[in-house]
């Protein structure tokens, strides 16, 4: 059975609009594969490469350098990069389908080309397997795809190959079909709070701000995973369809909607009790301890045929997967890794979620303290190759972190640094109060006998 892609009609304007240049491109697929359907959403030109040498997690600027003849010249890092970049921006049950091109070159006829194309795809798979909970590949296959537009002839071809297998290749041919209207996608919005306490261990060296972020996202992946979804309040079966619980929702309520309208839906996360306990408990010598809070926003688009099985992997992928991408940005942001003991409060604000839209989803982008929306329309761009207004950017999603609690804590070890510590104050409390008691006493001895104390000075001075 032949394998068939369903994708919006902007796509093929999108690949006619370069191919009609007669330029040499390449770009990443984005979609969503399901059991019911596989979805293509948007097309994502790769930006051009700024120079050989200068490959990194940091190297894309608005500059523009000269651009590629032919994709025998690409970089695979620098494709592999993009795609770990425009990971970050896709909500839970989408991923990196594959690679477009349009080029003159026949890719799949000439040994070269399509060589190339191979080894761009089987790097891009590795990169995206270094972070598990980046969760950059489709788990569940191998098969990436490569969907070529000839320049000269407008001609589509679209056909899988096998990654991560080695010199072994299995080519197939992909049926790939437009769709005239856009496609509907139910949504699943889901808000998520952390409020857990790590232990922190102060080495030599200080305290590592990567490590202890791993800790808590190895921690929170555990949580998530064991966790137990609702949604609008009630346990699914996982293998029942969400636009049949749309049907019977709108079957209870026996209300009027439109028809074309997908109601968003309220996804809840439990922790069961048994699970939340740990497995062993273990006694350590701390020098200090992380607070870890805040709600992570989770919005995800599914295709409405897709099973409650399916939401539940995509949601709790999504979250994980925002945690990660947070503090790999934020660690990435920091001049030193390291904190040093002596720094007895450090606050730290990975950056908060912000939505764009991507035809008629969101994908979603991420602002660090003090940035404007105008931030993201840089990385929407830049990465996606889409033009928006900052007016398209929804920012409410997420609030920025209240800082009120790291505010006390910091006036309190202020305070410390002044006045001496409690051990330090109870004692000389307890010395000043024994001292002044011993005062009292022997004055109220000289009171009490100031007459018999009188009468024997007396007796003692006229003996003399």
């Amino acid at each position: 059975m032949v394998r068939t892609v369903y994708s919006p009609e902007h796509c093929l304007q999108y690949l006619e609009q370069y191919a009609t240049q007669e330029v040499y491109v390449i770009g990443l697929i984005l979609g969503q594969i399901t059991e019911a359907r596989e979805n293509v959403i948007h097309l994502a030109r790769t930006p051009e490469e700024k120079s050989p040498d200068g490959v990194s997690e940091t190297s894309y600027t608005s500059e523009k350098p000269e651009p590629l003849r032919n994709l025998l010249g690409v970089s695979e890092t620098w494709v592999a990069d993009h795609a770990k970049h425009v990971t970050r921006m896709l909500p839970g049950g989408m991923f990196v389908q594959g690679i477009f091109v349009t080029s003159d070159e026949d890719i799949f006829e000439d040994p070269n080309y399509f060589s190339k194309v191979k080894s761009v795809l089987n790097y891009t798979f590795k990169a995206q397997n270094v972070n598990p909970y980046m969760a950059g590949n489709y788990p569940h296959s191998n098969e990436r795809l490569i969907l070529h537009m000839c320049t000269s002839t407008k001609v589509l071809t679209c056909k899988s190959v096998e990654v991560g297998t080695g010199n072994k290749t299995s080519i197939k041919p992909v049926e790939w079909k437009f769709l005239p209207k856009p496609q509907q996608w139910q949504r699943l919005d889901c808000y998520y709070e952390f409020d857990e306490v790590y232990p922190v261990i102060v080495k030599k060296s200080g305290i590592s701000v990567k490590h202890q972020f791993q800790q808590i996202l190895e921690s929170a992946h555990k949580t998530i995973e064991s966790s137990v979804m609702f949604i609008d309040g009630e346990l699914k079966e996982g293998s029942e369809q969400l636009e049949q619980l749309n049907k019977k929702k709108k079957l209870k309520n026996s209300t009027k909607s439109a028809p074309d309208v997908l109601k968003s839906m309220h996804v809840s996360l439990f922790v069961p009790f048994e699970n939340s306990l740990p497995e062993t408990v273990e006694y350590l010598e701390c020098d200090g301890n992380i607070h870890f809070s805040g709600v992570v926003a989770s919005s995800v688009f599914m295709y409405p045929k897709a099973t409650v099985g399916e939401a539940i992997a995509a949601v709790k992928q999504d979250i994980i997967r925002s945690l990660a991408s947070r503090f790999t940005m934020h660690c990435d942001a920091l001049i030193d890794d390291n904190l040093l003991p002596e720094e007895k409060v450090c606050f730290n604000e990975p950056p908060r979620r912000v939505l764009v839209p991507v035809g008629s989803l969101y994908l979603c982008d991420y602002l660090f303290p003090g940035e404007a929306p105008a931030e993201a329309l840089l990385s929407v761009k830049e990465l996606l190759d889409l033009q928006i207004t900052e007016g398209d950017v929804i920012c409410d999603v997420e609030t920025p972190a209240d800082t009120s609690e790291f505010d006390a804590l910091d006036r309190d070890t202020s305070s410390e640094e002044l006045l001496a510590t409690p051990q330090e104050a109870s004692q000389f409390m307890y010395i000043t109060g024994i001292c002044f008691a011993m005062f009292v006493l022997i004055v109220s001895i000289l009171i009490h006998y100031y007459d018999g104390i009188m009468a024997c000075l007396r007796q003692l001075f006229s003996r003399s």
